[in-house]
């Protein structure tokens, strides 16, 4: 297994669009993989109070804006490649419906990047995704610069239907890896431990087994602290073990790491 279809959505206005570029570029040609980019557009944000329809060139005036963002996006889209090496690529210019587009593409992807947003816009994005598009997401975090992704990777692990689609989603980065930290928190000493490392090896994998105690702090703020501990570059996780409706009520992994990553994050559900 290897990606051979990657797809980059960049995100109107964002100024972390580069960022995202790069990083995707970069993965692209590390895997010698086909890069596919788009403009994502949201709708036109409506006030609830507004009494009135927005007049008709309104809507057509923000769409041509997104369009003209798209054609100057597609320039830093190849010049990105071309400087990456990224040997085979497509831009599809603006998507006006966002999810949709993605999931037009999403039987010929191998993996997503796409950028994390904390609030806006787009704060729905990488949950929606996960959930909806059948394929892994490659989080973006919405601040610092990522020359190198994929060396040192923590898995976060529990013997959970999630987790375990992440780890085959993220096989070929795990294999690649220098080093492979599996983090455990608040695990019993159930033996599953001696199974998933077996399980790994199998595969070429060599991984370190590091169990945590939370009970200061959050599950996912002990990930993050492991991963700064540790000098990860990346994160390898399983999205939504709950129901999305009890994260968003009451707090969870999941939405602990989407609001706070430090480094780029696969997530598969």
């Amino acid at each position: 297994m290897t990606y051979q279809s990657i797809c980059v959505g960049l995100l109107r206005s964002d100024p972390r669009n580069q960022d995202t570029l790069d990083a995707a570029s970069q993965l692209a040609a590390a895997w010698d993989a086909h890069l596919t980019g788009m403009l994502l557009v949201p709708p036109l944000n409506i006030p609830v109070y507004a009494a009135i329809p927005l007049p008709d060139d309104v809507m057509t005036d923000y769409y041509k804006d997104a369009d003209i963002e798209a054609d100057s996006l597609g320039e830093a889209f190849e010049n990105a490649c071309r400087a990456a090496g990224v040997a085979s690529s497509e831009w599809q210019g603006s998507a006006h419906n966002i999810v949709q587009s993605l999931q037009d593409v999403a039987p010929v992807t191998d993996l997503f990047v796409l950028t994390q947003h904390g609030g806006g816009d787009y704060s729905w994005l990488i949950g929606e995704a996960s959930l909806s598009l059948g394929v892994p997401i490659m989080a973006i975090p919405e601040a610092g610069k990522f020359e190198k992704i994929g060396k040192t990777i923590l898995l976060a692990w529990t013997p959970r239907r999630e987790c375990a689609r992440a780890v085959r989603d993220a096989m070929p980065m795990l294999q690649a890896a220098d080093r492979v930290i599996v983090f455990r928190a608040n695990a019993e000493d159930d033996g599953r431990d001696v199974g998933l490392g077996a399980h790994l090896a199998r595969h070429g994998v060599k991984t370190e087994i590091k169990h945590v105690v939370a009970k200061e702090v959050s599950i996912g703020d002990a990930v993050l602290n492991t991963v700064a501990d540790e000098g990860c570059d990346m994160v390898v996780m399983g999205a939504y073990g709950h129901s999305r409706v009890r994260e968003l009520a009451f707090g969870g992994v999941t939405r602990d790491i989407l609001e706070h990553m430090t480094v780029p994050t696969l997530l598969s559900h």
